[in-house]
């Protein structure tokens, strides 16, 4: 039991470094045939390889090139840049170069031509680890959302079936009492004024009579002679 604890862990392990050696695939450069020879522009080989995923353990075939003209370099990325064929990391000679990609990372390859690789005869490739995801997208382009699920396949279901409302008659106007029919009541009659008869004035007094001036007159004519009188004596 305790050689089994011990083996277990040792049998996992090398499937784990094996795994990916196992699955290697390959990779015609440029995507056809003669594309490395004949690049069809200045970068269309490194257009070709940004569209691709390369993991360790993938091959790349440079097909049929004239080694003695047109080798294969695997360089550093300053030789790359400046098109430096001296003292390069690698050289295939082969007419069908098959390059083993071994580790993660940029891989930099050109001609050993000057010429040709300042045409674009020249190939950047980045190899992934194939226990890591894919490379984030670069920063300012915006993720695709993810698509959206479909909506089920199927009869869309029946609404259900409104329920008719009840028809209630409308309520008829109350009828108003008809007025009467008897005679329209006369007015009241004013109380008629009372017939006492109006007061007559009262009566003059009448004018003095013509004896009442006589005695006025003999009384005045008394006293004038009497006054005289008085005034002879006091003479």
């Amino acid at each position: 039991m305790a050689s089994m604890k011990i083996v277990t862990p040792i049998l996992i392990t090398l499937l784990i470094v094996l795994f990916p050696f196992s699955e290697a695939r390959e990779f015609v450069v440029g995507g056809h045939e003669n594309s490395w020879s004949f690049p069809t522009s200045s970068d269309s080989l490194n257009s070709w390889a940004q569209k691709g995923r390369f993991e360790v353990g993938d091959i790349l075939i440079f097909n049929e090139h004239d080694p003695l003209i047109d080798s294969v370099l695997e360089v550093t990325k300053d030789h790359y840049d400046k098109c430096l064929v001296s003292n390069p990391i690698k050289e295939h000679r082969d007419v069908n170069t098959k390059v083993k990609l071994d580790r993660s990372g940029p891989f930099y390859f050109i001609s050993n031509a000057v010429v040709n690789c300042e045409k674009g005869q020249k190939l950047t490739v980045a190899v992934l680890h194939k226990h890591l995801k894919q490379p984030p997208p670069p920063k300012g382009h915006a993720a695709s959302p993810a698509p959206l699920s479909s909506p089920p396949k199927g009869p869309a279901p029946s609404p259900a079936p409104l329920t008719p409302t009840p028809k209630v008659p409308a309520p008829s106007p109350a009828t108003l009492p008809p007025p009467p029919k008897g005679p329209a009541p006369r007015p009241a009659q004013l109380a008629p004024p009372p017939k006492n008869p109006a007061p007559s004035p009262a009566p003059l007094s009448p004018p003095p009579t013509a004896g009442a001036f006589g005695l006025r007159g003999g009384f005045v004519g008394i006293v004038v002679g009497i006054m005289s009188l008085v005034g002879v004596v006091f003479i």
